[in-house]
């Protein structure tokens, strides 16, 4: 799976006047999102007059936008010079924003070629400008990409800490913001195999995209969506994407989009051995990565082109794609690229039946796959894992089998084939043993993110995401099945003091214990989960108001049988319950808001109560 490594941050800029207020110029990048070309335009005539008056600031952030505005028209080979440009004035005006915009675009410039080295420095001279600048927004921006950086280098555990990190303490109200946030994460689960839960994501990026921001930005998150399907299997609903990312693209006039959803396309076409359409397809995309120095892109055609050409059996082809992909990715430090090198090479080798060769380059190829999974710690070995985990075993035996075949007929002593025959099987089962221990490794990293994505760090309970999905869930259920299911907003009376008088560390044990004591108190079909702060969920199938009232009894008499570190052993913690039944037509938001209304009135009439409505 490749997702595009396009920035989907249109960075904050300063007015073009100092009468263009900030709400303006929020339409304005939004309008530059959608109409690149205008934007190259008009940049190009502020630097000239910026240029003219010697004034450095303004300058540097026309250079910025004019970055932007290039990299959104497909236009890479202009992006380095305009970023030089820039970060020359920047110097000059000791502009820290202008340094952290250009910074941040430096970085896409690198990840876009596979330079995962200067990326990584470029991001960290970003982030140092972003937290002199004191910009709360460019600071978050910031330490979003660094860990997309750190997802393209294979740190994921990394790269998903700092997005909970970020999501917990530094939350913003930016549209943009949001919207990197949930692509990031999303394509970090899809990395890691938790599919649904990366499709989520990119599913919320996406709904924000469409009603805050402009063309482009939809078009990547259309793509992204797509390649999220197509991991997960679901090539019917990839290619819709694919072709409405594809639409989009082409009314903007972004060749470089253009090219990415013809190359995914491409891929379904060739899995699906509609060879020649997927040689097509790659043909028109091949200029525009080779004109914007997508490397690994490129290398990414190239080994896909070898596919079809083997699928067609036009072997002088597919020797000829396989050099130019070589020397392509020689250029690159990407083991995983090296990896499916070596699988095409060990595919064209059988299909000449040379199948020595085919057997070293399967064994490369299998070393690369370590190489990857040691660098990568728990990221998913993306295509060749699946492959190997379904074919491995057939494939290494098919290997052996022909190999000592073809042994048969070159040596003439027994005793000498014997030999190697041993030391063939000997290796086979040294693969067998190294795959099947990397792929229950896998399992076991994806089992524990997909349970990461659904806890409450600080309390181990089910969080917003997991409980509101379990009551939705549950609503379905209660239709299907005619069974009745309710709902309860639980919020702590007076938290606030406690947090104020004894710290948050008090405050902090408080929601442990109604964690503990909610997962006794309730039955075993109930559930519950946190909201945020000191709000709780409590989901209930078939419950009387008499079992609501026993409920709500129950946890207050728990949550005061012994004392809490840090508070007081006479002191007293209380709560308010809103309950409601669920009604056939009910979704979520309508159960909830009507449970958290009574929840409000049990406040208003003085706490430390539970209402109950229908």
């Amino acid at each position: 799976m490749f997702l595009k490594i396009q920035s989907l941050l249109f960075i904050t800029l300063l007015a073009v006047t100092s009468l263009v207020s900030a709400q303006e110029w929020q339409q304005q990048r939004v309008d530059a999102s959608s109409n690149p070309d205008a934007w190259i335009k008009k940049t190009s005539e502020l630097i000239e007059k910026y240029d003219d008056q010697r004034q450095f600031e303004e300058l540097a952030m026309a250079y910025a936008l004019q970055v932007e505005a290039y990299r959104y028209s497909g236009h890479e080979s202009k992006v380095h010079a305009a970023i030089d440009e820039g970060l020359r004035f920047a110097e000059l005006a000791d502009s820290k924003i202008a340094k952290t915009l250009l910074r941040i675009n430096q970085t896409w410039y690198f990840l876009q070629r596979g330079q995962l080295r200067q990326a990584n420095t470029s991001i960290i001279y970003a982030i140092e400008n972003a937290k002199a600048s004191g910009n709360k927004d460019l600071q978050i921006e910031a330490d979003i990409l660094h860990a997309q950086v750190m997802q393209n280098t294979g740190d994921i555990a990394r790269a998903l800490q700092t997005l909970e990190q970020l999501n917990r303490n530094a939350y913003t109200a930016h549209p943009r913001l949001q919207v990197e946030f949930h692509a990031l994460i999303g394509s970090i689960y899809l990395d890691v195999g938790a599919n649904d839960i990366g499709l989520e994501h990119i599913q919320d990026a996406l709904d924000i995209s469409r009603e805050h921001l402009g063309q482009w930005d939809v078009s990547v998150l259309e793509y992204n969506l797509a390649t999220g399907y197509q991991a997960a299997g679901n090539d019917e609903k990839a290619r819709q994407h694919f072709e409405t990312a594809l639409e989009i693209s082409k009314a903007i006039n972004d060749d470089l989009g253009v090219a990415y959803a013809l190359f995914q396309m491409a891929s379904i076409d060739i899995e699906n051995e509609s060879y020649q359409q997927g040689l097509e397809r790659l043909n028109r995309a091949m200029p525009q990565f080779k004109s914007a120095g997508a490397h690994p892109m490129e290398a990414q055609s190239r080994l896909a082109m070898v596919s079809a050409y083997l699928g067609t059996n036009e072997l002088e082809n597919a020797l000829a794609e396989l050099e130019d992909a070589s020397s392509v990715i020689n250029t690159l430090a990407d083991d995983q690229l090296y990896q499916t090198l070596n699988e095409r090479w060990s595919e064209y080798y059988q299909s000449r039946e040379n199948y020595k060769a085919a057997l070293e380059h399967y064994k490369t190829s299998v070393s690369y796959m370590q190489k990857v999974r040691e660098q990568t710690q728990d990221k998913q070995v993306q295509e060749i894992m699946v492959r190997l985990e379904i074919k491995e075993q057939e494939t290494t035996n098919e290997l052996l089998k022909k190999e000592n075949q073809l042994q048969q007929l070159e040596l003439q002593e027994q005793q000498t084939s014997y030999y190697l025959l041993v030391w063939i099987i000997i290796s086979g089962l040294l693969v067998v043993i190294i795959v099947s221990a990397f792929l229950y490794q896998q399992w076991r990293a994806r089992k524990n993110f997909a349970e990461l994505a659904l806890k409450d760090d600080l309390t181990n309970a089910p969080n917003r995401r997991a409980i509101v999905r379990i009551c939705k869930k549950g609503l379905e259920q209660a239709r299907e099945q005619q069974r009745q299911l309710a709902l309860a907003v639980v919020d702590f009376d007076y938290f606030k003091a406690i947090n104020d008088q004894f710290g948050h560390d008090v405050g902090d044990r408080v929601l442990q214990r109604f964690a503990e004591v909610a997962k006794l108190s309730l039955r075993d079909q109930d559930n519950f989960g946190r909201l945020g702060g000191e709000e709780w969920l409590l989901v209930f199938f078939d419950v009387s108001k008499e079992d609501a009232k026993n409920i709500f009894e129950r946890i207050t008499q728990e949550m005061n049988s012994k004392p809490i570190s840090g508070l007081p052993e006479d002191y007293r913690i209380t709560f308010s319950m809103g309950f409601t039944n669920a009604h056939p037509e009910d979704s979520f938001d309508s159960l909830y808001k009507r449970a958290d209304d009574v929840l409000f009135e049990a406040k208003d009439k003085g706490r430390e109560r539970l209402i109950i409505t229908d």
